[in-house]
């Protein structure tokens, strides 16, 4: 059933994607795309809620009515309403780890996660401690970069689809900016599609419901690993990147980073500790 309802799933999205780019403005849809793990289902749930309309996750039948659309698409020049949200690549490959290693140990039974498993077994060895980022961060992400999966291209590539050259009718966010200043953020990219002034009142009710005090019921920063939201915080890379995973970061997208404006040039990669420094020191 597991397989048979993934597949569904896979479908269904194909076919949304389909309706969206032939007849999305008939509905319409509005679009969040993203890479996946920066911040798309938060920025998703709070447009649906400043807008009132729904926010469907996990469809098994394709979407015709007017609704916001989570993402992890290509570029396509005929989507419209779109909210591109990205977000320092290497906080988005500690996340994806995390996320990736939480759903094994948790979801084990989940075909998907059987194979997951089996995917990093090929890489990181048979009985590998998931928890042990450090070690596996930098195979992880030449893996990630070489063959994605839950995006049909890397990180790098899915920035300079979206990003190169800048589209007039996509709102731009950072996950860094919705952390700042979330109603500011959120309400400036709104106003790009939106005639007339924004509820300020609304979009600040919007904000705090989707708090992440709110919905993960603890501070931001205080870290569950179990949890789906599992920080909630930027530049939480600092804590986990090797000098062996700044390397493998940066040979796929240290331009990218720069690009972005995360980085002024490549000399972080030589402030990250070495592996072998790290455990001699314990």
């Amino acid at each position: 059933m597991g397989f048979l309802r993934e597949n569904q799933q896979r479908l269904a999205n194909k076919t949304t994607k389909f309706i969206g780019i032939h007849w999305g403005e008939s509905f319409p849809f509005w679009y969040v795309c993203e890479y996946p793990k920066a911040g798309g289902t938060w920025l998703s749930r709070m447009v649906a809620d400043y807008l009132d309309i729904p926010m469907p996750q996990y469809t098994m039948m394709p979407l015709g009515c007017e609704c916001v659309i989570h993402n992890h698409w290509m570029f396509n020049p005929r989507l419209r309403r779109v909210f591109y949200l990205y977000r320092d690549g290497r906080d988005v490959m500690v996340s994806f780890y995390f996320y990736r290693m939480r759903n094994i140990e948790h979801k084990p039974d989940s075909p998907f996660n059987q194979r997951l498993r089996q995917r990093y077994e090929r890489v990181f060895g048979r009985g590998f401690d998931p928890q042990d980022i450090r070690a596996h961060l930098p195979a992880f992400i030449d893996l990630e970069m070489r063959k994605p999966m839950n995006a049909r291209i890397n990180w790098p590539t899915h920035i300079a689809q979206w990003r190169l050259p800048r589209h007039e009718h996509i709102a731009y966010l950072t996950y860094e900016g919705l952390l700042r200043d979330t109603a500011g953020a959120l309400g400036g990219a709104l106003q790009k599609f939106i005639d007339g002034p924004i509820d300020e009142d609304r979009l600040h009710a919007t904000v705090q419901r989707y708090s992440f005090n709110r919905m993960a019921g603890r501070e931001r920063g205080v870290e569950d690993r179990a949890s789906f939201l599992r920080k909630g915080v930027a530049g939480d890379w600092r804590h986990h990147f090797t000098r062996e995973a700044a390397e493998a970061f940066d040979h796929f997208a240290g331009q990218t980073l720069i690009d972005l404006g995360y980085e002024h040039d490549r000399s972080w990669v030589g402030h990250c500790p070495a592996l072998r420094e790290l455990v001699s020191s314990r």
